[in-house]
């Protein structure tokens, strides 16, 4: 769970402080006489959370302290100044000393704990309270149908409700002398016996929460300063309001039924009576012939439906089954059509790994060498070789074994020599003219060469 989740869900739906603080006072009549019994009266609060009860501990001249595991709930205490402290709430009761505590309290701790803990817990409480001292222990009421069914889940940490019965005999069978269940937080309107109680009162009407509140042995003199508290009722349980609702019926039914006889015996003599509700049994009874007639029509009329509805999904399961056997041929003739390409491949790949056709892989270079310039056309291949020209001039220039070599074929061929001129004659376009001197540079300078002289020139008229 994040940092500070579970204080934003204790602030947005427990309430605020100052609700908490109001309805906590309801168990200050249970401490007052402590006051009377003890100078000083520290209380150990487990589970304090935001503080509610130590402040109003603080405020009443009580001697507070409380723990908490959330550091959300304790920087609320913090906040507050009040005395609290991160730990174990089972763990900080084994440190307490024996008889060292008037009060140990846990508001809503009881339902967020398994059972065994909870055992522990009270155990320790007995042990570490002085005589006569109380452990109050608050939970969800079950007894409340919203909350033992809803809301009691809302909050993800509980582990499950406990009965008032259960809570208060786990109190006893620890050793506490006596215990009271203490219900709280119900409506103050249902205190009144007039008010009317229905089943959302059933539901919800039962008080929310109740307390166990414990008392640990002591002497008589000590115990009679609580007799008033331990004796008296609190809250209201399902059986309370489950018996007003059920008194309240039986009471508009009375009334009702008195009702009904006055209005018989006023206006209607026994035979007209018996008149009236003759003619009101055969306008039922027709009613009912009606009903049962639009009844079978209706039951014939989705009879056909059904058999339409039938008939129309036979056609489409045909349909299906003609569009599967159509899916499987085409699947099968992709198969085939896949295989017929694999073994294409295969013997393609045979045909390049067979010796024949490494021993003719010169013949067709050579073929592609003698058919390339026809492809790409004679005025391609005189582009190409007028680009060439200049380099193989230079080439030729810088070897004179192969000028010599060249020119003695050249001599002995004079249509090759013409042949050669006219495919190597300089393009207009490239031609250099010096405006100057009204001279044609024919010289056998490449396109990057003769780029490099025209900027070399222009250079040279700038400066």
């Amino acid at each position: 769970m994040n940092a500070g989740f579970y204080r934003a869900f204790e602030d947005r739906y427990r309430g605020s402080r100052e609700l908490i603080t109001q309805r906590l006072e309801a168990y200050l009549p249970f401490l007052q006489p402590l006051k009377t019994l003890y100078t000083d009266c520290p209380v150990f609060d487990i589970g304090c959370g935001r503080g509610e009860w130590l402040e109003l501990m603080k405020r009443e001249g009580f001697t507070p302290m409380g723990v908490d595991l959330d550091e959300g709930m304790l920087e609320a205490c913090q906040a507050a100044g009040l005395p609290a402290q991160k730990g174990d709430a089972l763990q900080a009761l084994r440190a307490l000393p024996d008889d060292s505590q008037v009060v140990v309290s846990g508001f809503h701790i009881a339902e967020h704990v398994p059972f065994s803990v909870l055992g522990e817990l009270v155990s320790e409480a007995l042990r570490v309270l002085r005589p006569a001292g109380l452990l109050i222990l608050e939970t969800p009421n079950a007894e409340n149908v919203m909350v033992g069914t809803n809301n009691f889940y809302l909050d993800p940490t509980h582990d499950q409700p406990i009965p008032n019965l259960l809570m208060s005999f786990l109190t006893e069978h620890t050793g506490f002398v006596r215990s009271k269940v203490v219900r709280l937080q119900e409506a103050a309107a249902l205190h009144d016996e007039q008010a009317r109680v229905g089943v959302r009162e059933v539901l919800s009407g039962a008080s929310p929460d109740y307390a166990v509140v414990a008392q640990k042995q002591a002497g008589a003199e000590q115990l009679e300063h609580f007799e008033e508290v331990f004796e008296a009722s609190y809250g209201l349980s399902l059986d309370d309001i489950a018996l007003r609702y059920d008194q309240g019926i039986e009471g508009r039914l009375g009334k009702l039924e008195s009702s009904v006889e006055e209005v018989r015996a006023t206006f209607f003599e026994p035979a007209e009576f018996q008149r009236l509700m003759a003619e009101v049994s055969q306008q039922q009874t027709q009613q009912l012939l009606a009903m049962k007639e639009h009844y079978e029509a209706t039951t014939e009329a989705l009879h056909r439906q059904c058999g339409a509805m039938q008939e129309a999904l036979s056609q489409v399961q045909a349909q299906a089954e003609a569009m599967t056997q159509e899916r499987n041929a085409a699947l099968e003739n992709c198969h085939w059509q896949h295989m017929r390409a694999q073994g294409a491949e295969q013997q393609i790949e045979a045909m390049r790994a067979s010796t024949s056709w490494r021993l003719t892989g010169p013949l067709r270079v050579t073929g592609r060498v003698v058919l390339w310039p026809s492809r790409h056309g004679k005025a391609w291949l005189r582009v190409k070789l007028r680009h060439a020209a200049p380099h193989a001039r230079l080439w030729v220039a810088r070897r004179p074994a192969v000028r010599r070599l060249a020119q003695a074929v050249l001599n002995r061929s004079p249509w090759l020599t013409a042949k050669l001129r006219n495919l190597l004659a300089p393009d207009p376009t490239s031609v250099a003219v010096d405006h100057q001197h009204g001279v044609i540079d024919h010289a056998p300078l490449t396109p990057r060469g003769r780029a490099i002289e025209n900027a070399l020139r222009a250079a040279m008229k700038k400066g």
